[in-house]
């Protein structure tokens, strides 16, 4: 397989034109025949185009190549598109990704976030009471009940406490997209939006609130929600471009070995699927000097402490 072009439009967004020969699509096609013979002639041709550009000797090298020679540091997978196939020359194909656009990065220290502990519903505390103690306990006398119920608020306000410190800490990273300026392809701005709607979207289901509640709970329309929910997108987005800043600012990124390690323990559940071995590596890569460049954001920064006492009330 052999690069043929690479070029791009807007800051950040490439494009890169691969061609393989008759005789590697005929390797694939030959083996795509042998293991599904009862697939259509046009259904064998398309699966063995896919599996020739996903094979470790097929479109691997030649995005290593295309990556080196740019000095480009991905940060989407490609896209593919086939351009042109037939048995006797091959096939052309395309490859569509975003890299890392020419940013300029602020402070990435020095910031500042509150761990704000969820309130304490007062059902809640009772359901706690009920699900979780014995009817021994539930029958004490009123100074017994009452030390119950005290150190059972302080067991959820622990929890709590850890779950919002999880929280803060995250918030306190995505204060560095803040510190991140400059133009980003509108493509990539664009999908990201989207997938955070959609985020947005299974997290209502998941708590089986309404929109239109939410709405009005909030007490937004629907323009002031996406123009909120757009510019917190973009805000994140420059903030997982930003860590990829600070991790070669600060020499954050792994080893050979370390990736190596990472490919190996590679868990389709929380990794998702592996597509070719040298976006692979990739995004192993990233992950680790990114992870890396957060602890370093959150050692350097300030969390402010939660109140010492939980407030606990009828309704929420």
């Amino acid at each position: 397989m052999l690069l043929e072009h690479l070029y791009q439009g807007e800051p950040g967004a490439w494009k890169i034109t691969f061609r393989a020969d008759a005789e590697e699509l005929g390797r694939a096609l030959a083996a795509q025949q042998a293991a599904h013979p009862e697939q259509s002639k046009e259904d064998q041709l398309a699966e063995a185009v896919n599996a020739a550009i996903l094979a470790p000797d097929g479109f691997s090298p030649v995005w290593a190549q295309a990556v080196a020679q740019a000095d480009l540091v991905p940060v989407t997978d490609p896209d593919f598109s086939l351009l042109a196939v037939n048995e006797e020359e091959g096939f052309r194909a395309e490859a569509e990704f975003f890299a890392l656009p020419p940013l300029t990065l602020g402070r990435y220290t020095g910031f500042v976030q509150a761990i704000e502990p969820r309130l304490i519903r007062r059902l809640t505390l009772e359901l706690e009471i009920n699900q979780r103690h014995g009817a021994e306990d539930r029958a004490a006398d009123e100074a017994g009940k009452a030390a119950l119920r005290q150190r059972v608020t302080a067991e959820i306000y622990a929890r709590r406490c850890q779950q919002a410190r999880l929280l803060a800490e995250r918030k306190l990273v995505s204060q560095l997209g803040d510190q991140v300026t400059g133009p980003l392809p509108k493509q990539l701005v664009a999908g990201n939006y989207f997938a955070e709607q959609r985020r947005f979207n299974l997290s209502l289901q998941a708590q089986r609130v309404n929109f239109d509640q939410y709405l009005q709970v909030r007490g937004q329309t629907v323009e002031e929600f996406r123009a909120e929910l757009h510019a917190e997108a973009e805000r994140n987005l420059r903030s997982r471009l930003g860590l990829l800043m600070v991790a070669d600012r600060e020499g954050f990124w792994p080893t050979q070995k370390e990736v190596q390690e990472q490919l190996e323990a590679w868990d389709p559940r929380r990794d998702g699927e592996k597509t070719f071995p040298s976006n692979d590596a990739r995004k192993v890569r990233q992950k680790l000097a990114a992870q890396r460049a957060a602890a370093y954001i959150v050692a350097h920064s300030t969390l402010l402490d939660p109140p010492a006492e939980p407030m606990v009330v009828d309704t929420l």
